[in-house]
């Protein structure tokens, strides 16, 4: 191991070169590309520039080390202080980690453990529930739910793992913005206090609805929808052409998700408004 400082004034940064395919960190990082792997290291990679400098600058404890094949890369995305080790690799060996491409350094991450949702932890606002099997699609819905303002994402036993390539190419430094939860399978799925919202072509329009103080929001699973044990529940549907059948899971999340977050909008625009109101009656009185 060596150390290495960019730029005047930056802590020195611990430097491991791996030069060989059989090391066996290496190897170790390898087989993040699928989630049997991120489950047993407790590990992921998140990839593109952007994403790995707001990882450290906002998340640093989430982040365990840098993977690059070039110092010079690192100058526009290490903060001053950097306490995690830096792994050089030659660029055929980064190009194997590099699951999309995309020429920058990458983060490697803890990853878990995720609480278990509990119904009473939830007091105000929209906690979204995600069965979807495509990590893209849950990728997606993740960056919607942290766009809008949703706290809490609690994946459904049938959902892809939150922190697969595929799905982090999607959600970015976005997957630390909201807490990530685990639930049951969606076949046993059911609130009791909490009023639960289902996404469906069949339901009510979105664009109209009073959403609840606190709720939960659940999208079916890509094709089949959701179960009928969970017919009794309030559906809301995106109005679409009477010719197109679905949105994509996560556009739909997130458009479900925009609506709500705008009619939070217009309540408080309407409250100020009739205080407004109030005040200039009683001024006149």
């Amino acid at each position: 191991m060596r150390t290495s400082s960019l730029l005047p004034g930056t802590n020195p940064l611990k430097i491991k070169e791996i030069s060989s395919g059989q090391n066996p960190f290496f190897k170790k990082l390898l087989r993040l590309n699928g989630s049997r792997g991120i489950k047993k290291f407790g590990l992921a990679l998140l990839s593109g520039g952007r994403n790995v400098k707001e990882v450290l600058e906002y998340f640093p404890d989430r982040c365990t080390g840098l993977v690059t094949y070039s110092m010079d890369l690192l100058k526009s995305i290490v903060p001053r202080r950097l306490h995690h080790p830096v792994y050089l690799l030659p660029r055929k060996l980064f190009n194997l980690l590099d699951f999309h491409g995309t020429g920058k350094p990458i983060a490697i991450l803890k990853v878990g453990p995720f609480r278990q949702w509990d119904e009473s932890l939830h007091r105000r606002g929209c906690v979204l529930f995600l069965p979807f099997q495509d990590p893209a699609n849950v990728g997606a819905a993740i960056r919607s739910a942290a766009a809008f303002g949703v706290k809490r994402v609690v994946l459904l036993e049938e959902a892809a793992h939150p922190f697969h390539p595929k799905c982090l190419r999607a959600a970015g430094s976005t997957i630390f913005h909201t807490e990530l939860m685990t639930g049951p399978s969606l076949s046993n799925f059911f609130t009791l206090s909490l009023p639960l919202l289902v996404l469906s072509p069949r339901g009510r329009d979105v664009s109209t609805y009073q959403f609840p103080e606190a709720f939960g929001l659940l999208a079916g699973l890509e094709g089949p929808g959701v179960p009928e044990g969970l017919n009794w529940t309030e559906s809301l549907a995106i109005p679409m052409e009477k010719n197109i059948d679905s949105l994509n899971a996560g556009m739909a999340v997130g458009i479900a998700l925009y609506q709500w977050r705008s009619s939070i909008a217009d309540g408080r625009a309407k409250g100020e408004e009739e205080c407004r109101e109030r005040g200039q009656f009683e001024a006149y009185r």
